[in-house]
C-alpha cells in the first residue's frame, strides 16, 4: 500500500517550524493542515510503501535521518529535530482519521539562520525505511529584512508597530544598546546555561573579541577564583564589548549555537526574542 507525507513550514518566532507528517491519502493531509494550519505553507509532498518490518518488534517505520553529509552549505543555519530518533511507525500513520485519531503522526523540526548564515538552505534529509529511496529538502531563505509595519486603529498600535521595527538590525548588526540590555538582563539565565568556559573563552580569542591575556585569566583554575566567578568574569567582558560593538551579541549567539546542545541553543533562541520585543 501507498502512503502520502508531507512537509510544511510555519514561521515561529525567530525560527521557522518545520513539520513533516504522513497519512494513507494526501488528501486528507491537505484538508488536515488547511484546517489546523492554515497559516502555514505546504512544501514537498512524496508517495512511498513502507519496508516490511523494519524494525525489530515488527513494526515499520520511516525514519528521517539528520546525520547526512551535505552538498550545499548550511553555515549558520540550526536544524534542530524535536524527536530524537525522528520516526513515523505505520500503525500511527493507519490510526489517522479514526475515532480519537484526529491527528496524523509528525515529526517537528526547527530551523533557525543566524546573522551571517549563508542566505538560502538547501538541507537534505533522506527518507529511510521506504521500499524506494527517496530524499527530502528543506529550503529556507534566510530572513534579513525587518517585518512590514502592522497599520493599527489606534496611536498605540502604530506607535509600537513602528518601535519594534526601528529595533530590528541595519545591514546584520545589531544595535548596542537593545543587545546591552539584553545580556545585562538576562546573565543569570545565561550563566545557569552551564556554557563551557573553555570553550567559550577559545571562541572569543578566535574572533578578536578578547586577547590572549583575557583567556589565559579566565581559564587559570589558580588564579584564587571559581569557575562560576571566571565565567562571570568573562561576561562582564563581552557585555562591556557590546555596549560599543552590536555586532559582538551575534557572534555570541552563535557560540551558544556552535556549541550545540539543547541548552545553549535554547539561550541562543530565547536571547534573540527577548531582542526583538524589547
Amino acid at each position: 500500500m501507498s502512503y502520502a507525507g508531507i512537509l510544511y513550514y510555519k514561521q515561529d518566532g525567530v525560527q521557522d517550524l518545520v513539520t513533516f507528517t504522513s497519512a494513507k491519502k494526501l488528501n486528507a493531509l491537505l484538508e488536515f493542515i488547511k484546517k489546523e494550519h492554515s497559516d502555514s505553507k505546504i512544501g514537498q509532498y512524496v508517495y512511498f510503501r513502507f519496508v516490511p518490518t523494519h524494525s525489530c518488534d515488527g513494526s515499520p517505520y520511516i525514519e528521517l535521518m539528520f546525520d547526512t553529509p551535505q552538498k550545499k552549505p548550511a553555515i549558520g543555519w540550526t536544524i534542530e529535530p524535536h524527536i530524537d530518533p525522528c520516526r513515523l511507525y505505520q500503525d500511527d500513520v493507519d490510526k489517522f482519521g479514526k475515532e480519537n485519531y484526529s491527528l496524523p503522526p509528525c515529526c517537528l523540526v526547527s530551523v533557525y539562520g543566524s546573522p551571517g548564515a549563508v542566505p538560502s538552505l538547501h538541507y537534505s534529509v533522506p527518507l529511510d525505511g521506504v521500499v524506494r529511496p527517496v530524499t527530502l529538502f528543506i529550503h529556507r531563505s534566510l530572513r534579513t529584512a525587518p517585518p512590514p509595519i502592522v497599520q493599527g486603529t489606534s496611536s498605540s498600535s502604530s506607535t509600537a508597530s513602528i518601535s519594534q521595527t526601528s529595533r530590528d538590525t541595519e545591514g546584520g548588526t545589531f544595535r548596542s544598546d537593545i543587545a546591552h540590555r539584553v545580556m545585562t538582563e538576562n546573565i543569570v539565565l545565561i550563566k545557569e546555561t552551564q556554557i563551557d568556559l573553555y570553550f567559550l573563552a577559545d571562541k572569543l580569542l578566535e574572533k578578536s573579541i578578547i586577547n590572549g591575556r583575557e583567556r589565559s585569566q579566565v581559564t587559570d583554575e589558580h588564579c584564587g577564583l571559581t569557575a562560576d566567578q571566571r565565567l562571570h568574569k568573562l561576561l562582564n567582558s563581552i557585555i562591556g564589548t557590546i555596549r560599543v560593538d552590536g555586532e559582538v551579541f551575534g557572534i555570541f549567539l552563535d557560540i551558544l549555537r556552535e556549541e550545540g546542545t539543547r541548552r545553549t541553543i535554547k539561550l541562543a533562541d530565547k536571547l534573540i526574542e527577548k531582542y526583538n520585543y524589547i
